[in-house]
């Protein structure tokens, strides 16, 4: 096995993204007391095999981005004395749901559990804000080869005994991963650094860097797509399409850096066409297709395509000119919100020029910004979100009592292409009365990453001055889900 280099900076990071060694045991306590229940309630003499799937079991889960945020766990319940002839998918779930719910009262939650789609949800009220979805299953087959046929009540048989369900194997795909990541390798040499044995290992201990790259990834797309959550790139493709590429990364690259972005460019490589159409399959389960929504509705692939550029964007794939710690703050700063970090000094960019103004920097300002294009609505524009050429902009400054003020605006251009057209700027620009307030408007002409600042000025003194906004112009097809202002 290679040993990946992780160095400081990304370990850094890391912890920052890492559940709470206390809220993976809560996690852990809560999943065990909802599986001894159900194990011994009426349902017991169907011989329930419960575990766990999804980010807990792989051993991927993030902390949540807002303090209000879910701790989401996956559970099966699988029924092993079940089958699909035997009942319909209405009565298995109806029956699971009345143990859940049994247990919901005993426990006295303030909330009742809620029907989904395919489970039933437990939900928590306390500080950490857990949820627990509880999917009921049975085996598809005789065979012990952890493929399961679950329930869902959008089917149209979903109240009929029919053998057509639709599958899964959850099992499968934990081993599939782990087996990728190379688990027991970096859980044996673990266990001989913190531990007498193997068996005593707690697995969420144990993070392999494969594990590291889906917990990053995961946390851009939640970044991304803040707000629009709904078109947000699932977990279950995103860990699909990085675990396809791992392996090859890992023959080219011993740097976790370079590791994970060989795999953001080549992540679009385990997608497959499927009648024409881009599809994810679930690798251990062929007639599972995880991409289902891309098919329902264009504008979910069309969103995975606006991440993953922006993911490469922030990652700075393919761009040498940028000093590794350089790459890290711009990593950092697409996991963390922090859209107001100064990553380039652009004081030291050659042709800023310097203000003009004396300085009393006592107003706190901001920069909002919101683009448009022809065809399109005006949308909220991030620092250092991706875009294409050709569209308008309109920035406005955020700060208190800005009517006694000038609004002046200073716009620093880079790049090849706003050099060879004698168009890196860096001057000062005034405002434009739009509305009753004071903007700038320009348009995304030139590939390379720009500036924008905004300055208060009264009586030739400089009160306020933002952080530099940077406008990031690429040569890729951007798409930006529809953000209505």
């Amino acid at each position: 096995m290679k040993d990946i280099l992780i160095t400081k900076e990304i370990k850094a990071i890391i912890e920052e993204l890492d559940v709470s060694d206390s809220n993976y045991e809560k996690a852990i306590n809560r999943y065990n007391s909802v599986a001894q229940y159900i194990k011994e309630s009426a349902l017991s003499s169907n011989y329930p095999d419960i575990f766990l799937q999804g980010s807990f079991k792989l051993g991927t889960a993030v902390k949540p981005l807002a303090k209000d945020g879910t701790y989401d766990i996956d559970i099966i319940c699988n029924f092993t004395k079940l089958r699909r002839n035997t009942q319909s998918q209405f009565t298995l779930k109806s029956e699971l749901g009345e143990v859940v719910k049994s247990y919901s009262k005993k426990q006295a939650m303030h909330n009742d559990p809620k029907e989904s789609k395919r489970c039933w949800t437990l939900r928590y009220v306390d500080e950490d804000n857990f949820h627990i979805d509880i999917l009921p299953s049975v085996p598809l087959n005789e065979k012990e080869d952890g493929y399961i046929a679950i329930t869902d009540k959008t089917k149209s048989n979903f109240f009929d005994l029919d053998d057509d369900w639709e599958t899964s194997n959850p099992k499968g795909y934990a081993k599939w991963f782990k087996e990728v990541s190379n688990f027991s390798i970096y859980q044996e040499e673990f266990a001989k650094r913190f531990y007498t044995s193997i068996e005593k290992v707690p697995e969420y201990k144990v993070k392999t860097p494969l594990q590291r790259i889906v917990q990053i990834l995961k946390r851009h797309a939640e970044v991304c797509f803040d707000d629009d959550m709904e078109y947000k790139p699932s977990s279950i493709i995103i860990t699909t399409l990085a675990t396809k590429q791992y392996q090859s990364a890992c023959l080219f690259c011993n740097d976790f850096f370079d590791v994970i972005t060989y795999i953001i460019e080549h992540l679009k490589d385990g997608i497959e066409i499927r009648d024409g159409k881009p599809c994810v399959y679930n690798p251990v389960n062929n007639d599972e297709i995880l991409s289902m929504k891309w098919e329902k509705d264009e504008k979910y692939i069309e969103a995975f395509e606006k991440w993953l550029i922006q993911l490469m964007t922030d990652f700075n794939v393919g761009n040498e000119d940028v000093a590794y710690l350089d790459k890290i703050q711009y990593v950092k700063r697409s996991l963390f919100k922090n859209d107001d970090k100064q990553i380039v000094n652009v004081s030291s960019i050659s042709h800023h020029k310097k203000s003009k103004w004396k300085e009393c920097l006592i107003k706190k300002v901001s920069i909002n910004a919101r683009c448009f294009r022809n065809g399109f609505r005006w949308k909220v524009l991030r620092s250092g979100s991706a875009l294409n050429k050709n569209w308008e902009l309109k920035f406005e400054v955020q700060a208190e009592e800005l009517k006694d003020y000038e609004i002046w605006w200073q716009v620093t251009n880079t790049g090849k292409e706003a050099k060879r057209a004698n168009a890196l700027r860096g001057d000062f620009y005034s405002s434009e009365l739009i509305e009753g307030k004071k903007v700038r408007k320009e348009s995304t002409l030139y590939i390379g990453r720009h500036y924008v600042e905004a300055y208060l000025i009264k009586n030739d003194i400089c009160y306020g001055k933002s952080l530099p906004f940077e406008v990031n112009i690429v040569d890729r097809f951007v798409y930006l889900p529809s953000i209505e202002i």
